[in-house]
């Protein structure tokens, strides 16, 4: 499994989520570099492979990093 994690402005907590293959997780990172990149401001949503139910909406506007690392 390999995890993507957000760093939220003015948050000191990570949003996380987690994918099975390489290629999907390199996928997912740079979707949301292209989000953050963006001129215009997203709504991302995310789902995790590993905990089926759970979901994240974040702004693209309100991430300051992503880290994506082998679990």
């Amino acid at each position: 499994m390999l995890k993507i994690e957000l760093l939220l402005r003015n948050s000191n907590s990570t949003l996380s989520v987690q994918r099975k293959s390489e290629q999907e997780a390199d996928m997912l990172y740079e979707q949301i570099l292209a989000a953050i990149n963006a001129d215009r401001i997203q709504t991302l949503k995310l789902t995790c492979d590993r905990h089926i139910k759970t979901k994240i909406a974040v702004l693209s506007s309100e991430i300051i990093a992503v880290n994506l690392s082998e679990n």
